[in-house]
């Protein structure tokens, strides 16, 4: 085992010490990785984990046919915009994300947020999105949102599922299903998981990128 791997072990640890919501932390089971934010500065990283998912996935995902270069755009906007992301990491590699994006205010109405997912083939069907949905409800509680909205296709059996184990509502048309999680209100021990886990995370990415550079033989087995 590297000194990257071990500190990153040791940093992940101290964040998922706060609590199952931490945003932070390792994934255990059948695929183990680290969940933490996305950083600014690892949009090529966003943009090279869309442009790995397979046809079948890349239309389940963004509900259609997307050019290469519409999902560099969408990706530019996931960093700069108002919403943000969480990523699974595996041995220093992006394999799935989780967005989260507010919503226009409306009168009267939950104030309320998109969430979408993608996950690599070879990943999919091992719990990660579960996971990443479960932090991803934490940013939206400490964001004041009041609501989750997940849109996917009505052939999106494993999107259906997921929305299914968080309690979703569900709205049926003929071109999409929309399911509705509701997310609590902050408290200071949520907001202080995320906390902990945004220092993990900057640690986490210094660390995955110092493995990046390094040459193969000497990077984690």
């Amino acid at each position: 085992m590297s000194v990257t791997e071990m500190n990153r072990q040791t940093f992940a640890s101290t964040a998922s010490s706060g609590g199952d919501g931490a945003v932070a932390g390792p994934v255990r089971g059948e695929a183990e990785g680290q969940i933490r934010k996305l950083l600014p500065a690892e949009r090529h990283l966003l943009v090279d984990h869309l442009l790995r998912l397979d046809p079948l996935s890349r239309f389940m995902r963004f509900g259609g046919v997307v050019s290469d270069a519409a999902i560099v755009r969408h990706a530019n906007r996931v960093v700069t915009g108002n919403g943000c992301a969480l990523g699974y990491f595996l041995e220093g590699d992006l394999r799935a994300v989780a967005e989260l994006h507010p919503l226009p205010k409306v009168a009267g109405k939950l104030s309320s947020a998109e969430a979408a997912f993608s996950v690599e083939r070879p990943w999919q069907g091992k719990g990660i999105g579960s996971a990443l949905m479960r932090q991803l409800v934490l940013l939206a509680q400490n964001r004041d949102i009041e609501e989750l909205q997940v849109v996917f296709l009505p052939n999106n059996g494993r999107m259906k599922h997921l929305a299914v184990n968080h309690a979703a509502d569900f709205s049926v048309d003929d071109e999409e299903v929309v399911g509705r999680v509701r997310a609590p209100h902050p408290t200071f021990f949520s907001r202080l998981r995320e906390f902990m886990g945004d220092v993990a995370a900057v640690w986490s990415a210094a660390f995955d990128l110092q493995e990046r550079t390094l040459p193969p033989s000497m990077r984690g087995s």
